[in-house]
């Protein structure tokens, strides 16, 4: 079955489950790099918000036998059971930036593969990637839900870039903080919640200490590295300046520089680590950055 008749298939049987007071519809949703995922909404008809619940994963099991159409409708009814919210939100504060710039904040994407979302959205050139905004919806209900901030919203509020990057400074770090752990505890805990075995285990064990950056939620962490003083206080502690490798957007990993270590042999690691290991939508950058911790910079190695 193609996609998009598997898609309209389940849609309709959604409506069919769902009843008459709820509004089903799909709808493509363009993530990070430029990749597309199909999203099915569900909507009772006094709410003006619904958790996208995307098809694709649906569809690829689908295709290799492993779950079946009533399965799939069922799951996608009790997803959505299970992350409805019971309130709506007005917009019109939106229109307000007085109302919104304590939740601005920023995160890293790739420059090359976001070209075309780069157009729409006000953003701040860094080496091969850019700083882009958001807004981190308040309340538990949505957790780490956020709005990006697009050219039509800045034109409102009558702002630029650089003054939502003024703000993100100062409220990333306080709205989401930062984790900052050795790579071996890191794996100790995936190793305790059984995303790895004891043959992972020795694999990923390494003689250079490697440390873990990531914000408290680990979405969008990658951002870390902007954080003032973090990495200088980092580095100092070390005693050393620091290598910078983008494991995904999610975090980066930091590697104490020995003198011995040769960029190119990082970057070959961090390509073939993106083209393995990472989803194509998670993927931040072929590159390899370096901290300098006497001029206070971070530049491309």
């Amino acid at each position: 079955m193609e996609f998009n008749s598997f898609t309209t298939l389940v849609q309709r049987e959604v409506e069919k489950r769902a009843g008459e007071n709820y509004r089903v519809k799909l709808n493509d949703v363009i993530k990070n790099n430029g990749v597309v995922l199909r999203g099915i909404t569900i909507r009772q008809d006094d709410s003006n918000i619904s958790p996208t619940i995307y098809l694709n994963p649906y569809y690829n099991a689908y295709e290799n036998g492993e779950i079946t159409i009533a399965a799939i409708v069922a799951d996608v009814l009790e997803t959505y059971k299970q992350n409805k919210s019971s309130c709506n939100i007005d917009m019109k504060f939106f229109l307000n930036y007085e109302a919104v710039k304590s939740r601005i904040i920023f995160k890293l994407i790739n420059t090359e593969k976001n070209r075309e979302l780069l157009k729409d959205i006000p953003h701040i050139p860094f080496h091969d990637l850019s700083i882009v905004f958001q807004y981190l919806v308040s309340g538990e209900q949505f957790r780490n839900a956020a709005i990006l901030i697009r050219n039509v919203h800045i034109g409102l509020w009558r702002v630029n870039a650089r003054d939502l990057y003024e703000c993100a400074m100062e409220n990333t770090p306080l709205l989401q903080g930062y984790e900052l752990a050795d790579m071996k505890t890191i794996l100790g805990e995936y190793y305790a919640s059984g995303v790895i075995d004891d043959e992972a285990i020795e694999d990923m064990q390494q003689e250079v200490p490697m440390y873990v950056l990531s914000n408290k939620s680990r979405v969008n962490g990658a951002a870390c590295i902007l954080y003032k003083d973090l990495l200088k206080d980092f580095s100092i502690e070390m005693d050393k300046n620091l290598y910078i490798l983008p494991s995904s957007t999610h975090e980066v990993i930091l590697l104490p520089s020995d003198g011995t270590q040769e960029s190119a042999n990082l970057k070959a690691m961090v390509q073939e680590v993106n083209r393995t290991q990472v989803d194509e939508e998670e993927v931040l950058s072929d590159s390899v950055y370096y901290y300098d911790r006497e001029k206070d910079v971070i530049i491309c190695a």
